[in-house]
């Protein structure tokens, strides 16, 4: 549904992304990730039609979105940015409402409908019962799932999020990306999200995008894309990737890079299975009877 042709996008006399070439999946949970500064929020916000590219187009089904009408835009994709801000004494309901302002007329104001939406959308983000809550009382993950739902608010085809769960402790990280899963899976919703923890990339995405340096360095499944090679060349990691115990999804273990993080061996024995590589040492490797348990993952050559 989404994709960019030969895409050029900067600030001032910086070019951030540089003739880029990207297609993203329909009715899929795409995640963007990459070290910082490395164009991701630049992306999300072109194809949000938040930026003007200086050459190439993003495409909505195959349409330049810059051709395409403010308000059908706002129709078809849902935007939350970084840390948005709400003002002081916004209700919840308010704030959600906010989301049906594509659909306001002069002739055609509030109506059943835009309520029927906001219910709707209140209750899918499991806020409503903080409805005439003041946003700024709430903590940070039922203020996430607020702005989620004014995104919902405006029944759009696709939602797109930068940076989702920052600043959110892991209870309510969790919580948000397992809204943002169900939405994709029990209503079709096209989600894609810019995020920085690898390990919840690939718990959650269908898609992966890695980029380094404003481009493009791999795509796919994350069960396809995401090793030890790849977050060694995007992110300058050594690290193990293995199967999560609780998904089976990739898992990223950073190799130690602090000797003193490594466990003291018993007094008066050394461990025979250790081979240190450089200025760091693995606590253990798998023995040779662990050679066919799926938990252990290839180690690199360098580092684990």
């Amino acid at each position: 549904m989404l994709a960019t042709r030969d895409l050029v996008v900067g600030y001032d006399e910086r070019t951030v992304l540089d003739g880029l070439d990207l297609a993203l999946p329909a009715d899929a949970f795409t995640v963007i990730v990459g070290p910082n500064a490395c164009g991701k929020s630049t992306l999300l916000r072109t194809m949000a039609r938040l930026l003007t590219p200086r050459r190439g187009a993003v495409l909505l089904d195959g349409t330049a979105i810059r051709d395409l009408p403010t308000r059908e835009v706002a129709r078809r994709l849902g935007v939350l940015p970084q840390s948005p801000l709400v003002p002081e004494g916004v209700t919840v309901a308010d704030l959600v409402g906010r989301g049906r302002q594509p659909y306001q007329r002069w002739w055609r104001q509030w109506s059943e409908q835009d309520a029927e939406a906001v219910d709707r959308a209140m209750a899918l983000a499991d806020v409503a019962g903080l409805a005439d809550r003041p946003v700024d009382t709430l903590s940070g993950g039922q203020r996430q799932r607020v702005w989620i739902a004014m995104t919902l608010a405006q029944d759009t085809e696709a939602l797109l999020l930068d940076e989702p769960t920052t600043f959110l402790d892991l209870a309510h990280q969790v919580e948000v990306l397992d809204l943002l899963h169900r939405l994709r899976a029990e209503r079709g919703r096209t989600v894609v999200a810019v995020l920085h923890d690898l390990n919840q990339a690939a718990r959650y995405a269908d898609h992966l995008i890695a980029m380094r340096a404003g481009q493009v360095v791999a795509t796919g499944a994350p069960r396809d894309i995401l090793t030890a090679d790849l977050v060694r060349d995007v992110f300058g990691l050594d690290c193990v990737v293995v199967p999560c115990p609780v998904t089976g999804a990739p898992l990223v273990v950073p190799a130690l890079t602090c000797p003193s993080l490594a466990p003291a061996a018993p007094t008066g024995s050394a461990p025979a299975d250790l081979d240190p590589v450089g200025p760091t040492a693995p606590a253990a490797r798998p023995s040779a009877d662990d050679a066919t348990d799926p938990r252990f993952g290839t180690y690199p050559s360098k580092g684990l």
